[in-house]
């Protein structure tokens, strides 16, 4: 028998795996990639009595595998807060999918483990930008002010380098993350001691993000704001940041940064506003993208599409 663990490269996906984890050990081939490598279970060949376990990937995305997965009569167990669209009705898949908007893969494992090392959940809530939560969790534990904004960053650094078109455009893959990751143990803050990892991310997220800061919008309306940017490394790395920054400091405001990918093509960043949190999933998947209520995302988008998508964002 074989064992598979399958999830973002991000810090939702990192995180919840470890959580996961060190209540329930388990040794497993690990499959994860860049954060719009949604297709992952593709790559898992299970089979008969195989354990998948898959953490914030889209099911919606995946369906066709998690079958043929299942169809081999390979045992699945799903985690993640993604609009799932249809469900697969088999005796073998188990789901844990939560698609309220403020809720992140790694909270809905910290509810499956009883909140052990409830410390990795609230660096995912960071991460995915559900700040006011996690400001909230963290308080609860009593944390210094410190040891929450070292929280704060870690979440926020990991899902910044989760950013490329290819392994290749991150300053570490996702693979290294896990395995620095699990070395923590049980104490999140190891990861600033783990090598260079956590300055190098630290200080190129504060680089960048001073780039970011610095260019004009494409367009602005009264509830949105649409930033296009050239193709390169940088804005390729930062345009998820960006665009979590941009509706934390308004939270009125819904934002979309579209990068331009070499084959002249948009990879389209979106965020609904906090104050109305719900729909840029279902914008984006009239556009060939997907997501969630707070955040979807676009691979591929001709220039031709560009007005148009513009009109559909201005609806959020």
């Amino acid at each position: 028998m074989a064992n598979y663990d399958v999830f973002n490269g991000d810090t939702d996906g990192i995180f919840a795996w470890h959580q996961l984890r060190l209540t329930h050990p388990r040794n497993a081939t690990i499959v994860t990639g860049v954060k719009r490598d949604v297709n992952l279970v593709a790559r898992v060949n299970a089979g008969e009595g195989d354990l998948v376990t898959v953490m914030d990937v889209s099911h919606a995305k995946n369906r066709k595998d998690v079958q043929r997965t299942l169809d081999s009569g390979a045992i699945v167990e799903y985690f993640d807060h993604h609009d799932p669209k249809k469900l697969i009705d088999h005796a073998n898949i188990t789901y844990h999918i939560n698609t309220e908007p403020n809720i992140s893969t790694g909270l809905i494992v910290n509810s499956h483990v009883n909140g052990k090392n409830r410390l990795w959940s609230i660096a995912t809530a960071f991460g995915d930008n559900h700040i006011d939560l996690a400001m909230n969790m963290a308080q609860s534990e009593n944390l210094s002010d410190e040891q929450i904004l070292i929280l704060k960053n870690i979440g926020l650094v990991v899902n910044y380098n989760s950013y490329g078109q290819t392994v290749d455009d991150l300053f570490f893959s996702p693979e290294k993350i896990a395995e620095v990751v699990k070395a923590c143990g049980t104490d999140i803050f190891l990861f600033t001691e783990q090598g260079d990892i956590f300055s190098t991310l630290l200080d190129n997220y504060n680089a960048d993000m001073s780039l970011a800061m610095c260019q004009e919008p494409y367009s602005i309306s009264n509830n949105g704001v649409i930033y296009t940017l050239p193709n390169e490394a940088w804005t390729h790395r930062v345009m998820g940041s960006f665009s979590n920054h941009l509706v934390s400091t308004n939270k009125d405001l819904a934002c979309a940064i579209a990068v331009l990918n070499s084959d002249g093509t948009y990879r389209i960043s979106v965020r609904s506003s906090i104050n109305n949190p719900h729909g840029a999933g279902n914008l984006c998947s009239k556009f060939d993208g997907g997501g969630r209520e707070k955040a979807g995302g676009i691979n591929n988008l001709p220039d031709s599409e560009l007005a148009n998508f513009k009109e559909e964002f201005e609806l959020l």
